[in-house]
Formats: structure tokens, sequence, C-alpha cells
């Protein structure tokens, strides 16, 4: 079962909301939070990344098992 891959808007939603936490900072969210937040989502798109390099790294290897078959 291949869940394809990520698609580019997640993590384009994601940076886009990282700025306008950030642009929050002065308004409305009290700064370390509105940075917190920023860290999290950060690391979200870090670990989507890491999804995608996974994912790939194990179709290549599936992908090797069956030319050998």
């Amino acid at each position: 079962m291949s869940t394809g891959p990520i698609p580019p808007r997640f993590t384009e939603e994601l940076e886009e909301l990282k700025w306008r936490l950030a642009s929050l900072q002065g308004n409305d969210l009290p700064s370390a939070q509105a940075s917190a937040i920023g860290a999290e989502i950060s690391a979200i798109r870090l670990h989507l990344k890491r999804l995608a390099l996974e994912r790939r790294e194990l179709e290549d290897r599936l992908g090797g098992l069956d030319a050998g078959s």
C-alpha cells in the first residue's frame, strides 16, 4: 500500500500559518506563545519531510526487492 507523496500544499500551509503567527506577536498573541506555536509548526514540517524521505527510501528498497525476484 502506497500513500503517495506528501502534497506540497501541506508544508506551504504550515509555513503560511507560521508567518501569520509571527505577525500576531505584537497584536493578539503573547510573544512567547507565538514563538512556541511557531516552533511546533517547524517541528511538524520537519517531521513531514522526514516521513517523505523514509517513504522514498522504503519505495526504493521495495523496488529493489521486486527487481531481484
